[in-house]
């Protein structure tokens, strides 16, 4: 396990220096912004800055080793270079195409660190296609490109990115592309063919979100024919090599993670909470697609901004509910959250930004450092360590809550003007 002073004290002093640069962009964004046609190449120039120059000077310069879930991409990269079958030949915790994505930059150079690189590169991707999503809808012509540099300097995306390497926000890459096909050809199967492409490329989880679009779009039938035109041939060539393997990553439902609902209350409830068990992931599986679900349903006049409410909605429910959730996973909404949810001109939204951030880049790797434990009543909470990362875990927990009332109260807003 990773020490105190290595794993908490880096991340909290960036989490500290990003964010009173945050504070200061977003004080002075209206005289730091540039001319229209010149955000794009001010937005590149802010992504060279804020990920190329640390990555080289981390990696390249200071020998930084890749951390956090890259070695384990790596080695899953390295059988898929060898053109090996993905769970029969070697083991994988995401979905069938993920480790031979990740092997492409190691035809160039052999090393973890490439695929940390291939990793902020989609990120800037992702990045650039939400930039110009929201710069087409109507709306003050700044803010898209203000919420840009925002993100940036967000703690969450610089440690998650940068040092930790993470593949989370893959995921929403598919979701803005989905949202951009139904744009341009206002068509469910594009949705479906590009959701079912995520499907096959990210993670099992995306399936949380995947189901739900189903009471969101239009024509249902379209939708599931785009589903089934990816999902079909890709379960039949999965079945006829690996059989049931394909399996593989649901099972990581089955460990028990913090932060969520269940380890907040646990320390005063006891052995009330069933942390661990089998049922309580039936439970949280249960919830969550009953409440994407509603959330889509109630949306389903509106895709566009009901596809980012969802989800927002969606994978924030799923870190409180979820026994198997991770702070990490804030990574898969952070983008759509700061795009399609927050206010620039909200104190509060911001307070509660900067809260969010500090708390998810500093919770994993103090409960990391301490040997991931969990507490099972208020006596496991004598140290100033142990009270430290349950308030955090409080934190998080009550800034999703907090995140799930402000999206409700802004579509019940909507629904009353029309």
């Amino acid at each position: 396990m990773p020490d105190f002073p290595s794993s908490v004290i880096p991340k909290a002093a960036i989490a500290f220096l990003l964010s009173v640069l945050l504070v200061l962009f977003w004080y002075y964004r209206q005289a730091l912004t540039p001319a229209y046609n010149r955000q794009p190449l001010a937005l590149g120039i802010a992504f060279f800055l804020l990920r190329i120059v640390p990555f080289i000077g981390l990696y390249i310069v200071l020998g930084y080793a890749a951390r956090s879930d890259v070695p384990m991409f790596f080695e899953a990269s390295k059988e898929a270079l060898e053109m090996k079958v993905v769970y029969r030949d070697f083991d994988s915790a995401y979905s069938p195409l993920f480790a031979y994505l990740t092997a492409l930059p190691l035809l160039i150079w052999y090393s973890p660190e490439a695929i940390t690189l291939l990793l902020i590169l989609l990120e800037g991707l992702t990045l650039a296609l939400t930039f110009r999503y929201y710069r087409s809808l109507p709306g003050p012509a700044d803010e898209p490109f203000q919420k840009a540099i925002l993100y940036l300097l967000l703690p969450i995306s610089m440690v998650l990115s940068v040092l930790s390497g993470q593949e989370d926000e893959l995921m929403w890459l598919f979701g803005v592309w989905a949202l951009m096909a139904w744009r341009h050809r206002q068509d469910d199967l594009s949705v479906g063919l590009v959701l079912g492409l995520g499907m096959v490329v990210t993670k099992a989880i995306l399936v949380l979100t995947l189901i739900p679009v189903f009471f969101l779009v239009r024509n249902q039938l379209r939708y599931v024919a785009g589903l089934l035109l990816v999902g079909l041939p890709a379960l039949a060539i999965m079945y006829g090599l690996v059989g049931l393997e394909f399996l593989e990553p649901v099972q990581q439902a089955n460990d028990p993670r913090t932060p969520n609902i269940w380890t907040v209350l646990r320390p005063l409830l006891g052995s009330v909470i069933p942390l661990g068990q089998k049922s309580l992931n039936w439970v949280g599986l249960a919830s969550i697609l009953a409440f994407g679900c509603y959330v889509a349903y109630r949306n389903r006049p509106r895709f566009e901004a009901g596809f980012v409410t969802l989800w927002v909605s969606t994978y924030a429910f799923m870190m409180i509910v979820q026994q198997s959730s991770l702070a990490n996973y804030a990574y898969i909404y952070v983008m759509p959250m700061l795009f399609g949810v927050v206010a620039l001109t909200s104190r509060n939204q911001l307070l509660f930004l900067l809260l969010f951030n500090v708390a998810v880049v500093v919770q994993p790797p103090l409960w990391w450092s301490m040997d991931m434990p969990l507490f099972s009543s208020l006596s496991d909470l004598t140290t100033a360590k142990a009270v430290a990362e349950y308030v955090l875990e409080v934190v998080i927990v009550g800034c999703l809550i907090w995140l799930l009332a402000i999206q409700f109260k802004a579509a019940r807003l909507i629904g009353m003007s029309k």
